[in-house]
């Protein structure tokens, strides 16, 4: 796969496994134990993905966390402990893609990994600007206007939307929005993501045009490249 991955965690003896278990799948990974050290290091360098602990006794991730999606749009996932879904929401809701709760598989970090740089990769090399109605959304710049003005989409809206072109005109599952298919409360988030997306672009949200219910199945967005 080849790509460089920042993670941030204050156990050495985790990051030390992680390390090695990511080396082997063909991964670059950078370390840190704090987010002091973080982001020194994001001064010089740019990574294809970052790690990073919510909780630490350096702080609370979330200014981290801000900090890069204020200056890119690197994709973050978070490790969380157990029962902090509070903190997970709240990481969420300012830019994280993504979560793993301790006590976790490596492997199981490795797939989603996988799963966000697929995505991101996808997209990136794509010059397409997707058109739906009186909407453009640019596939480059992740950007969705309105004729010229810009529609505020928060991160999640926004993942959910790029999973959506991804397969555009085509069925796509709640599991597979959700990414995690054995969580109820995940795939009604996607539910609930979906209503919000619908309130920005539709002009009667209840009966969409564009973001149709496929029933008992998921979602397709109906949708032309320009």
């Amino acid at each position: 796969m080849n790509k460089t991955i920042l993670l941030v965690d204050d156990d050495q003896r985790l990051r030390d496994l992680l390390k090695d278990y990511l080396s082997e799948k063909n991964l670059s990974i950078f370390t840190s134990q704090d987010f002091e050290e973080a982001k020194e290091i994001l001064k010089y360098f740019v990574f294809d993905l970052i790690i990073l602990d919510r909780m630490m006794p350096s702080g609370d991730g979330v200014e981290l966390i801000s900090l890069i999606k204020n200056k890119s749009n690197t994709p973050i996932i978070m490790l969380t402990a157990m029962g902090e879904n509070e903190n997970i929401i709240q990481g969420l809701k300012i830019g994280s893609d993504d979560y793993v709760s301790k006590p976790f598989e490596p492997e199981e970090l490795y797939l989603r990994i996988k799963k966000l740089l697929n995505l991101y990769e996808n997209i990136n090399q794509s010059e397409l600007r997707i058109e739906f109605g009186n909407y453009v959304f640019d596939t480059k710049t992740l950007v969705l206007k309105k004729e010229y003005e810009e529609i505020y989409l928060t991160e999640g809206e926004n993942t959910l939307l790029i999973k959506l072109i991804n397969k555009r005109n085509n069925l796509v599952s709640r599991e597979e929005l959700a990414d995690k298919e054995f969580d109820e409360s995940e795939l009604r988030k996607v539910d609930v993501g979906i209503t919000r997306l619908r309130q920005k672009i539709e002009k009667i949200p209840k009966k969409p045009q564009f973001i149709k219910t496929i029933r008992s199945k998921g979602y397709m967005l109906v949708c032309r490249e320009i």
